[in-house]
């Protein structure tokens, strides 16, 4: 397409978190930043642990972008397509392109993932879903031999039949049909600059590898990330509070491999095989990844690992990103809107908000072991009715309607306690529905969140996935290929019934992501929002949404808040921070408390009036990870 003229302003960093050091362009603006920009009305809320990251900016609206994304490098070539006159939907595809080559433990172009669209000019919202496939080929039973044991699900996790039919590249490439403004081709040329220039390792993709016990199995990701291990490393001695807990505890059945050592802290990467990739992409759209040597090299990549793999060529020219029906419910007085199936996480975050419609919240801090008490037994109600009843709506029948009405959600409301933790949960019985049978998937965390508002007020809001910590751990074309296939569950029947979320050939697995879009009552834009982290997505981004709508919290301060998640049984309060101090009074109330790291990515951004018309923008990003905040 045609490429459209802009100026170029000056660009001010509202925001950056993390590891900033290694970022010589971050810290140029500091001073800019606090002279330019002015503090956010609303609430600041101050916790203990992350105090050192409670300043919030607001910037006026005739300041036309934002973005707020997990990496500096993937937020700058954001910006850089959005000068240049992009679209939302232009920048996004930057965005991501470069998040796999800097941030490839989390997302990349052989993952997949779900967006929503705001289109400013016409008012229209759009879903879409990008999630991987599986093969024509499989077998419905693949993974029962593994199920029930944590040795079974990390060699299911680690092996060529967790890999699906990637989304990343279709997705992209229809929203650009519809909402592009920029070359297609141009879209990828920071990310292959990068990838053919370098770009240097942070502390958190430092830590990351050198834990990971799986990648120096594999040529390829050895060649690129290790050295031979001839003496000490430098590296952080503490865990990044963003380590997936859940999945260190699992990679702790495998043999450690000591011959090699992780590239240092700050060393330049450079990743060639990367940067063909993405020229492939550029030159021949997806058609190229789909059907030309793409998809060629990732089977065949996959053969010499296992001859027997089900993935076929005929898998990846069959896959196609989808259009989704909206999902959106009214909360106090705006409309939140987030995704439908495969994902469950939008059906779970609207019936949590559905039933704390009913609860009294000003007479409960957003803070307190009252508030915690009652929205963890209204995400508990949400998860047993995503257990029993979420999948590939291709596939089974899921009543969305039915779990998202009004009555319903008040009848769920009603089994609140507001003394005592509720102790048996089940699912909602619907007329002419019948529940499935729950069974465990054991989602991984490892995922990413981006928004980005361009001059035209459009907005992209995208949660994007490899699954877990570097997928597969089996490196293509220079990308780590996705294990999705490993979110469905293992078993595909329980007491003799069909699972939902059963492996099945072309279906979809369940997912939480849980990209969010909130319009205030006259359908306006108000905010968007997202979170990495597997199944604790969905309480990571119920309480953000909590927090800004009940609240009236900046973006910065509701991401900042410290984190209570459950999903289903225990209860998580985050470890070292003012949350933890309730851990009696709710262990009081019934709760299985634990204290623990968490690892959520937030990164949001939302409008405010100032007076009768003036309007602000501000944004967030999450200081448990090396997220950056840039407007201009």
């Amino acid at each position: 397409m045609q490429k459209m003229n802009s100026k170029k302003p000056p660009t001010f960093f509202a925001s950056v978190f993390g590891f900033t050091s290694l970022f010589g362009f971050a810290s140029m603006f500091g001073w800019l930043l606090m002279t330019s920009l002015s503090p956010a009305h609303g609430e600041q809320n101050k916790s203990a642990h992350h105090g050192d990251h409670e300043v919030s900016y607001m910037v006026p609206y005739m300041v036309p972008y934002m973005i707020s994304a997990a990496h500096p490098h993937a937020v700058k070539a954001g910006v850089d397509i959005l000068k240049k006159g992009g679209s939302a939907t232009d920048a996004a595809i930057a965005v991501q392109a470069v998040l796999g080559l800097v941030e490839p433990q989390s997302s990349g172009i052989a993952g997949g993932g779900f967006l929503l669209h705001y289109d400013a000019a016409t008012g229209d919202l759009t879903s879409w879903d990008g999630r991987e496939t599986a093969p024509l080929a499989i077998r419905p039973d693949i993974f029962e031999s593994r199920a029930g044991t944590i040795e079974g699900f990390v060699a299911a996790m680690t092996s060529p039949d967790a890999v699906g039919v990637p989304g990343i590249p279709a997705l992209l490439e229809k929203l650009h049909q519809k909402y592009g403004q920029l070359d297609w081709a141009d879209l990828f040329t920071p990310a292959i600059r990068l990838a053919e220039d370098g770009f240097n390792i942070t502390p958190r993709l430092h830590y990351l590898l050198s834990t990971d016990p799986f990648l120096k199995n594999n040529p390829s990701a050895r060649n690129l990330y290790f050295l031979p291990n001839d003496g000490p490393t430098n590296g952080p001695t503490d865990k990044p509070t963003d380590k997936p807990d859940d999945e260190a505890s699992a990679t702790t059945h495998a043999k450690k491999e000591t011959k090699f050592k992780a590239k240092a802290i700050g060393t330049k990467l450079q990743n060639p095989a990367y940067a063909d990739t993405l020229r492939n992409l550029a030159q021949n759209g997806a058609q190229g990844f789909y059907s030309g040597s793409t998809s060629q090299q990732i089977i065949t990549d996959l053969a010499a690992l296992n001859p027997h793999h089900a993935l076929t060529i005929e898998d990846f020219k069959r896959y196609q990103a989808k259009q989704r029906p909206n999902l959106c419910r009214p909360y106090r007085s705006f409309k939140v809107c987030s995704m439908g199936p495969p994902s469950s996480g939008g059906v779970a975050l609207l019936q949590i908000l559905g039933i704390m419609s009913h609860v009294d919240v000003s007479a409960y801090p957003i803070g307190s072991a009252e508030f915690v008490h009652l929205m963890t037994d209204a995400t508990r109600l949400a998860f047993a009715d995503r257990g029993a009843y979420l999948g590939d709506t291709d596939f089974v029948d899921v009543p969305v309607a039915s779990l998202l009405d009004t009555s319903y959600l008040h009848q769920r409301s009603q089994l609140l306690n507001p003394d005592q933790a509720l102790k048996n949960i089940s699912p909602g019985i619907f007329n002419g529905t019948r529940a499935y049978p729950a069974t465990p998937s054991p989602e991984q965390p490892s995922t990413t969140h981006f928004v980005i508002h361009d001059a035209q007020g459009n907005v992209v809001s995208m949660t994007s996935s490899v699954e877990a910590a570097f997928g597969s751990r089996i490196m293509s074309g220079g990308m780590f290929l996705n294990n999705q296939l490993t979110d469905f569950s293992f078993m595909s029947k329980a007491d003799g019934k069909q699972v939902a979320n059963s492996v099945a050939p072309g279906k979809r697995p369940r997912s939480s992501m849980t990209p969010v879009i909130i319009f205030n009552q006259d359908g306006s834009f108000f905010a968007a929002l997202g979170s990495p982290g597997g199944p604790k997505i969905i309480s990571y981004v119920a309480q953000t949404v909590l927090a800004l709508l009940d609240h009236d919290m900046t973006m910065q301060a509701a991401i900042n808040l410290p984190r209570h998640v459950t999903t289903g049984k225990k209860l998580e309060l985050e470890a070292d921070t003012e949350l933890a101090k309730l851990k009696p009074k709710l262990e009081a109330l019934g709760h299985n408390v634990i204290l623990k790291r968490q690892h959520s990515g937030l990164h949001g951004l939302r409008l405010t009036k100032n007076g009768t018309s003036d309007m602000s923008i501000d944004g967030g990003a999450d200081p448990r990870r090396e997220g950056l905040v840039i407007s201009k």
